[in-house]
């Protein structure tokens, strides 16, 4: 049974070749900056600290983040940004899927990181059906109607032999949205779709959306390939994407109690699974 021992930022930056930060319940709280994290982000960037923020975030461009980072008061460089939208370009490119025809359900950044990855979009209700449809962002959707939409295209295309294929680049079930509040994420919407392909036809892989961010590898092998090294330390909010996801590719991991994870002691960490058991606690990021 693995223990996690409490531990402070300082720590890690000695111990440590690069440290991955989760952004939203570890640097904000979905609208304002957490304590210490604006201190911490000067001070590693004048200690020249390799680090990079390592976001499930597919739903802004990265030029965006940069700047409502900016607002918010950090100075984070777009080059210290790694984010699951960046990686659609990579999976289009691996799996021959440019040029396909795709819907993308979330905002216009979600659909840009479609285009530049040679998407051809399409509307759900157009004359075109789609091949690849993306989940980039929760919202703003009628999800009643969508959901039952998108059932009944997958659904028919399974039975036809000709599977349309499903990404998820954000598997957050659930994000800080301010202080105290949260949102649902594109994948609790993903997990119902998926639940209700099961029923209808049995466990399929093509059933099963292609998920890019964490805890799944592709993030973290981007992250590994940017900083130069896999001797680095996950410093996240949520035990089922960000610890567990550092977990199962062999990077160490750290969980602060300013997000979804309420946690504090290792003591409260004797019913978790190993697999979502950080080596770390971090108190806060002072």
């Amino acid at each position: 049974m693995a223990i996690p021992t409490q531990t402070n930022v300082s720590s890690l930056i000695k111990q440590y070749d690069a440290l991955f930060f989760d952004s939203f319940g570890v640097l904000i709280d979905g609208v304002n900056a957490l304590p210490g994290a604006i201190d911490l982000i000067d001070r590693m960037n004048a200690n020249i600290v390799n680090y990079f923020v390592v976001t499930n975030d597919a739903s802004v461009s990265l030029e965006s983040r940069v700047k409502t980072f900016a607002a918010t008061g950090f100075n984070i460089p777009v080059d210290r940004i790694i984010n699951s939208g960046s990686l659609i370009a990579e999976y289009y490119e691996e799996h021959d899927l440019r040029g396909s025809s795709t819907l993308v359900l979330g905002t216009q950044d979600s659909k840009d990181y479609a285009i530049a990855s040679g998407a051809k979009l399409v509307e759900l209700a157009g004359d075109i059906e789609p091949d690849v449809v993306i989940l980039g962002h929760s919202g703003p959707h009628d999800w009643e109607s969508t959901l039952e939409n998108l059932l009944a295209l997958f659904s028919r295309r399974f039975q036809e032999n000709n599977p349309v294929r499903l990404v998820l680049p954000n598997p957050d079930f659930i994000y800080p949205n301010g202080p105290s509040n949260f949102g649902f994420g594109a994948a609790a919407f993903v997990d119902i779709l998926e639940q209700a392909l099961v029923r209808l036809h049995g466990s399929h892989d093509k059933l099963i959306a292609s998920k890019l961010g964490k805890p799944y590898s592709p993030i973290f092998t981007a992250a590994v390939v940017r900083a130069g090294t896999n001797h680095a330390v996950m410093i996240g909010d949520q035990l089922e994407t960000d610890i567990a996801g550092a977990n199962n590719v062999g990077i160490d991991s750290a969980v602060v109690t300013t997000g979804i994870n309420r946690r504090s002691t290792p003591d409260e960490f004797k019913d978790v699974d190993d697999e979502l058991t950080p080596r770390y606690i971090l108190a806060s990021l002072v």
